[in-house]
C-alpha cells in the first residue's frame, strides 16, 4: 500500500521550497502536494470550499488581531481544513499506489498549542487531531531558528513570533527566533511519542537527499 509522507519543521525550515523540488525532478512515481497550492480536484465545489477555509485559516490580514479569539476556534478550524484537505487530496493519491509526501500536516500547530500554558487545551488538541487521518512516516528539517530567521526576516506573520501565546503583535527577529526555538523543542517531543517514523535531514537537505530517503524507505 502506498505512504502518506509529511515534511515538519519550523516556519522558514524549507518544507514547501524542498516539497517544490522534489516535485519537479522526482524520478520515481511520487505525488508532491503543497498545501498552500493544491492541484484542482475537478470538483469545483470541494475546490471552493477548501480555498475558503484556507483562506480563512491562514490567508487572513494579518491586522487582525486573531489570537484574540477562542482557542478551540483556531483548533477545529485547522482539523476541519486537514480532514478535508487529506480526502480531497491525499486519499486519492493513495488509491494511484505511489507515495504521497505533504509540506506540513497538524504536528507544528499541535507543538505551538503545547506552548500556550493551557493544559485543557493540550488535552483537547491531542484528541481532535489524533482524529485526523496519521502520516506512516515524517521528514523532520533540523532547520536551527537563527537560520529560519534569516529566511523569514521580510514575511514572518505575528503568529510566527508567539502572538497566539503572547496576545501581542510583535515582529522583532529576536522574537522570531525564541519563539522558532521553543516550537522547535514541542515540535520534536511530539514527534518522538508519534508511531510514525520520522527520518531528520539537516536545513542543507535537497531535493536529492529527499528523493534517496523516499526511494530507500519504500523499496526496503
Amino acid at each position: 500500500m502506498a505512504e502518506f509522507w509529511t515534511i515538519e519543521g519550523i516556519d522558514g525550515a524549507g518544507k514547501s521550497h524542498l516539497l517544490s523540488r522534489l516535485a519537479t525532478t522526482a524520478s520515481f512515481q511520487v505525488t508532491a502536494l503543497r498545501k498552500d497550492a493544491p492541484p484542482h480536484t475537478g470538483n469545483a465545489w470541494l475546490d471552493r470550499r477548501l480555498a475558503q477555509i484556507h483562506d480563512l485559516t491562514w490567508g487572513y490580514d494579518h491586522a487582525e488581531p486573531v489570537w484574540n479569539y477562542p482557542a478551540n476556534y483556531w483548533l477545529h478550524s485547522l482539523a476541519a481544513w486537514y480532514a478535508l484537505f487529506y480526502h480531497a487530496h491525499v486519499a486519492p493519491a493513495l488509491d494511484q499506489k505511489s507515495p504521497v509526501v505533504v509540506d506540513g500536516w497538524y504536528f507544528k500547530h499541535q507543538a505551538r498549542m503545547t506552548l500556550s500554558g493551557d493544559d485543557r487545551l493540550v488535552v483537547q488538541a491531542e484528541g481532535v487531531f489524533s482524529a485526523l487521518p496519521q502520516p506512516d512516516r515524517v521528514v523532520l528539517l533540523t532547520t536551527p531558528a537563527e537560520v529560519a530567521t534569516t529566511r523569514r526576516a521580510e514575511t514572518s506573520k505575528p503568529s510566527e513570533h508567539g502572538a497566539f501565546t503572547t496576545k501581542k503583535a510583535t515582529t522583532s527577529p529576536a522574537t522570531f527566533t525564541d519563539y522558532q526555538t521553543r516550537t522547535a523543542h514541542a515540535l520534536e517531543k511530539l514527534l518522538s511519542a508519534h508511531p510514525a517514523p520520522v527520518h531528520a535531514l539537516h536545513s542543507t537537505a535537497d531535493d536529492k537527499d529527499l528523493l534517496s530517503l523516499l526511494r530507500r524507505e519504500v523499496n526496503a
